[in-house]
């Protein structure tokens, strides 16, 4: 039986970091996909034409997790929010009754400094101040978070 040297190179990598990519994985998506991503994510790698050529393979499926990840959590945002559609406001709990689904999608879009801000300042009713202690950033970073988040979801909402 003959196996090309690179499926065993990649079989030991695989090996070698597949446990503490889940463990990185599992803080990025949960316990329950954590697994589908890592193989998602070294598959990927594998198949990249850069592959044979990375240096630190190590570091390369660390942001290769990270970005599958961060695709697996748009496509799941993005079915749930269809799928909270789809069962209409009265199979709704009453805390989301009033949600308004395309502002919830532009919102999912903003960084995270930004969903941070926006989240403190309007649904936890927060001054810029109390929100910059929260977020342990100035009052003036906040501020400025909030203007692009507020043009940012103007652009997307217009």
């Amino acid at each position: 039986m003959i196996i090309a040297a690179g499926v065993m190179d990649n079989e030991q990598t695989y090996r070698s970091y597949s446990l503490e990519l889940t463990r990185y994985a599992t803080g990025l998506v949960g316990p329950f996909d954590a697994q589908d991503v890592v193989t998602d994510a070294c598959l990927k790698a594998f198949e990249s034409r850069n592959w044979s050529e990375v240096v630190d393979r190590r570091a390369y499926l660390y942001r290769t997790v990270l970005s599958v990840a961060t695709d697996h959590h748009r496509r799941t945002l993005s079915r749930r929010l269809r799928e909270m559609k789809t069962a209409g406001r009265d199979v709704m709990p009453d805390a989301t009754s009033d949600l308004d689904f395309e502002v919830l999608d532009a919102v999912a879009k903003l960084s995270i400094q930004q969903r941070a801000a926006i989240f403190l300042t309007y649904w936890e009713d927060m001054s810029p101040e109390q929100v910059a202690r929260q977020m342990g950033i100035s009052t003036g970073s906040v501020k400025r978070h909030l203007a692009r988040a507020r043009k940012r979801l103007g652009e997307m909402l217009s």
